[in-house]
């Protein structure tokens, strides 16, 4: 009974390696592709969501997210930039960046990059002042015309951007959902029509990395156990969430019970094509 104690000890023990060592062989893999630390955010509202559900290939609430570390502003490509060329991230034009204020990490897309020259704004990637059918730049306002996923115009108000206030350069950022819901003037930074999320303009140092790779679902589990924004968690989530972790579960218990059984396996599949 003894030796059988110390046995069940042992393997016990040696599971519980095996578990650190591939959990650390992940992380790290995900330091190696991210070169951030942590690598990953869960999402913990639905600001980014196309609908009220969760699809592959969007930002959901419950969704794992990479984060890639980038090294200048420059790496990130802007919602016009975006769709002045076809690039795309996430269901939209543009990419998705998670940046940092007042202790909050945010998720949300880089829309433009504003500059300030002299008394005027500039906007990355039209500093010649040539602006396509969709984009309307005034000495007051930008428009950005029909927005891919909700179909609306993002107005933004350069009259409420005073550089002493929001800094003299950076992002303008907007969650696609935010848009889809209340409309054109749901900036980030937009202190006058909507809740003003960051009031100043998104820099290089606020900014924690781009958005790279999602796993879908998982992060939900977080949102259970510390009761965060559960209404806000898409039914089908719950759902696939249940489905993957009793897909796991069952496919675990199964290859335990073929490690364990395996030689007696052997055994009957030799007789069997012996006969």
């Amino acid at each position: 009974m003894k030796d059988e104690n110390r046995e069940l000890i042992k393997d016990s023990v040696k599971d519980i390696i095996i578990s650190v060592i591939v959990v650390a062989i992940i992380f790290l893999s995900l330091y190696g592709y991210t070169q951030n630390w942590p690598p990953i955010v869960i999402v913990e509202s639905g600001s980014m969501q196309h609908g009220s559900l969760s699809h592959i290939g969007t930002i959901d609430t419950g969704d794992v997210i990479l984060v890639k570390k980038i090294y200048s502003e420059d790496s990130v490509i802007s919602y016009v930039e975006g769709r002045l060329n076809g690039y795309k991230k996430y269901g939209d034009y543009g990419d998705v960046i998670i940046y940092e204020y007042n202790g909050k990490l945010i998720i949300h897309r880089a829309i433009v990059y504003l500059m300030r020259d002299g008394d005027h704004w500039k906007i990355r990637g039209f500093e010649n002042g040539k602006y396509p059918s969709w984009l309307i730049v005034t000495s007051s306002k930008i428009e950005i015309k029909d927005a891919e996923y909700a179909h609306k115009s993002i107005i933004i108000n350069l009259t409420l951007l005073d550089p002493r206030r929001v800094g003299d350069e950076g992002f303008i950022t907007m969650g696609d959902h935010n848009l889809a819901k209340y409309g054109s003037y749901a900036y980030d930074q937009n202190s006058e029509r909507f809740i003003a999320i960051c009031p100043k303009l998104v820099n290089y140092s606020m900014i924690k990395g781009v958005a790279r790779g999602e796993i879908p679902w998982f992060g939900a589990l977080k949102l259970y156990l510390t009761h965060t924004n559960l209404e806000e968690i898409p039914a089908n989530t719950k759902r696939n969430l249940g489905i993957s972790l009793l897909v796991i579960f069952v496919g675990s218990f199964l290859a335990d019970y073929t490690i364990s059984k395996r030689d007696k396996i052997r055994e009957r599949m030799r007789k069997f094509l012996n006969h």
